[in-house]
């Protein structure tokens, strides 16, 4: 009967003892960076049975302790939520004639986004109809009536591009609203 006692308090006192290794395992005072994963270990108890003597009656305790050491995993870092920054899109012209010759450029590299910050929908819908592989020449800029009116001359066409002088002049967005081709 004293060595079922026996054995019984040392199964126990495991138990406590792996319960405590796990508890101060997975304890925010761990290592920084990781965490750590053990095999679980069960408990188990049985009911005890009554005697005639008095007294407490015993209880059985069962421990079962699977042996294998910690395993840390590695600290990884979490994908950002927000995708890296764009390359920054250049500023916006404040002069009637960037301003347009920003638009253009756009339109001969075939730049569609940096069209569509400088033009109206209209407009690059209008721009992007036709299609050219070189820069043409700046002929002027002149204003009437709260627009700028800037000319292009190609090989065998004339562009003109309208603009609202009050958004060029701020560096607004969609400033460009009007282009007409001549050929």
């Amino acid at each position: 009967m004293t060595s079922q006692r026996t054995t019984t308090a040392l199964t126990a006192t495991a138990g406590l003892l792996v319960v405590g290794v796990l508890a101060a395992c997975g304890s925010p005072g761990g290592a920084p960076g990781s965490s750590t994963t053990s095999n679980p270990s069960s408990t188990t108890s049985s009911p005890s049975s009554t005697s005639s003597t008095a007294g407490p009656s015993p209880t059985t305790v069962t421990v079962t302790v699977t042996a294998g050491s910690p395993t840390r995993t590695p600290h990884i870092d979490p994908s950002p939520t927000t995708p890296p920054a764009a390359k920054d899109a250049p500023a916006i012209p404040r002069s009637a004639q960037d301003y347009g010759t920003a638009f253009v450029k756009a339109w001969v590299d075939d730049d569609r986004t940096r069209a569509d910050q400088l033009g109206t929908p209209a407009s690059v819908k209008a721009a992007f109809a036709s299609r050219v592989d070189t820069m043409p020449r700046f002929v002027r800029c002149e204003g009437a009536a709260g627009s700028s009116y800037c000319t292009w001359q190609g090989d065998e066409y004339t562009m003109q591009v309208r603009l609202r002088n009050d958004l060029a002049s701020l560096g607004q967005p969609h400033a460009v609203t009007e282009v007409v081709f001549q050929h």
